[in-house]
């Protein structure tokens, strides 16, 4: 399935009868999804890197400055079950020439090791990197983003002096705000995504800390605690 294939069903998801959308519109609706899509399930690449010589790995080449993430790091490669570096011992580090990867532990040069990581997901005329399982949820938040635009086009048209016209269009905005939340509720709904999973949390610790002399809390001893 490529970039012809999710127009087609995005146009048949939005069902844009008056033509007030164009196809750039469409396409870039299609870019949107498949960025929010890449934020949601960032595609996981894997690459072998050849150390230098040190405590310095140059980024593997695939690296997407502002998106990737580094998931793990392999080494030595090639031993069952796979000898990962802890976490604890690697990470980044803004070098001069740019950004690097820094480990703890010195790792000679020439050596393999294998970096996990992810990019962002491309869909154009030749290439689709989205499972199949997932195209549908896809075209169904780039419709939303059309709907929406559509929605906003009927609610803010005034151009109309006629009463019965005017309450027409604020009918047909608020369908389509409607539409438009249900295509995004599905995308979410087929992922597993909760929507509001990024919204501050709070959590209430029991630090059970003694008072300022040392002693128990005359609500709290250390018997209940």
């Amino acid at each position: 399935m490529a970039l012809t294939d999710y127009q087609t069903l995005v146009d048949n998801l939005v069902r844009d009868d008056a033509g007030k959308l164009s196809a750039v519109d469409r396409d870039q609706a299609i870019r949107v999804a498949v960025a929010r899509y890449s934020k949601d399930r960032p595609r996981p690449m894997v690459e072998d890197l050849t150390a230098p010589g040190g405590n310095l790995l140059s980024l593997p080449a695939g690296w997407e400055v502002g998106f990737s993430t580094l998931n793990s790091l392999e080494y030595p490669v090639g031993i069952v079950p796979p000898t990962l570096i802890d976490t604890a011992c690697w990470g980044m580090y803004n070098a001069p020439g740019g950004l690097q990867m820094m480990v703890r532990d010195a790792v000679p040069e020439g050596a393999t090791v294998r970096a996990s990581y992810t990019v962002t997901h491309v869909v154009d005329v030749a290439t689709d990197t989205i499972p199949e399982t997932d195209r549908e949820p896809v075209a169904s938040y780039a419709a939303a983003v059309l709907l929406d635009q559509l929605a906003s086009f009927y609610s803010g048209d005034s151009d109309s002096t006629i009463q019965a016209d005017s309450v027409n269009h604020q009918s047909k905005a608020g369908e389509f705000s409607a539409r438009a939340r249900g295509l995004r509720k599905r995308y979410f709904d087929d992922l597993g995504i909760d929507p509001k999973r990024n919204v501050a949390a709070g959590v209430v610790v029991n630090m059970s800390l003694p008072d300022s002399r040392g002693r128990d809390r005359l609500t709290h001893p250390r018997r209940f605690r």
